[in-house]
């Protein structure tokens, strides 16, 4: 074999050497813009939904204390004739229905504020990120999976145990008050707590849940875990809305 072919061999070994790692740089990068594609187009597919829950519950929360408040101080001084002695007596029980639901919707507000709804707004802050370079998608990625285990964190405590148990400990609260505070008769309490723990599981079974699944699939997909592809759930519609002579809602399955 002469110096001429030896050098040739050379060349091509270190070229075959030089362009595999370049190959596999290529490819990783591409499986990243995959995987970072699939957790940005699920976010960005959830988060209607979870905006139109979040924000509807607020401003229903919201709406209703502003309401029940403004009913109790304008029927705190309410009066009416008592038919055994025929004189003018005290008749508060509307303005306190209305100032402890009042309470128990503000106390709605505060939760939702305190721990916010991470697939209403999350999605927008990664889709700021920059992905102009391999490192940067690589980066972004990782911000990607965090954030998609951050909403299917938040949406299983909506509907944990700790949820359940906080919202009747408030209903439980309101009815006492009804009760102890007012000095109303139990099933005055009894209805205090029914209709407060009736919008507490219908805030609790409106909130969205895709993420969840989102994150199952991803997982069974792109790294390894074993189990059956989810379909995404349906999503249950909630709106709020004036009505002749109220404020209504309505909840769409």
């Amino acid at each position: 074999m002469n110096r001429l072919t030896c050098a040739t061999l050379m060349i091509l070994i270190i070229s075959l050497g030089m362009a595999y790692p370049q190959e596999k740089q290529a490819l990783e990068d591409e499986r990243v813009k995959e995987r970072l594609g699939f957790i940005e187009n699920a976010l960005h597919a959830g988060q209607s939904s979870a905006k139109v829950w979040w924000y509807g519950w607020i401003s229903g929360y919201s709406a209703g204390a502003i309401v029940m408040g403004s009913l109790a101080a304008a029927h705190w001084n309410d009066q009416k004739v008592d038919p055994l002695t025929q004189r003018k007596v005290s008749d508060r029980g509307f303005a306190e229905d209305m100032l402890v639901g009042g309470a128990t919707f503000a106390l709605g507000v505060g939760g939702l504020l305190i721990d916010p709804f991470v697939p209403a707004n999350g999605p927008t802050k990664l889709r700021a990120m920059p992905e102009g370079t391999s490192e940067e998608r690589r980066f972004k990625l990782q911000k990607a999976e965090d954030l998609l285990r951050e909403c299917a964190r938040r949406e299983r405590d909506g509907r944990g145990w700790m949820t359940h148990l906080l919202n009747l400990g408030a209903n439980a609260l309101a009815s006492l008050v009804t009760v102890l505070a007012f000095n109303r008769p139990w099933s005055d309490g009894l209805l205090t707590f029914a209709s407060g723990e009736a919008v507490s599981l219908l805030n609790i079974y409106t909130q969205p849940r895709r993420a969840i699944s989102d994150l199952e699939n991803y997982e069974i997909q792109y790294l390894g875990k074993q189990g059956t592809y989810l379909e995404p759930p349906g999503e249950r519609r909630l709106s709020f809305g004036p009505y002749p002579g109220g404020f209504g809602l309505r909840v769409r399955f």
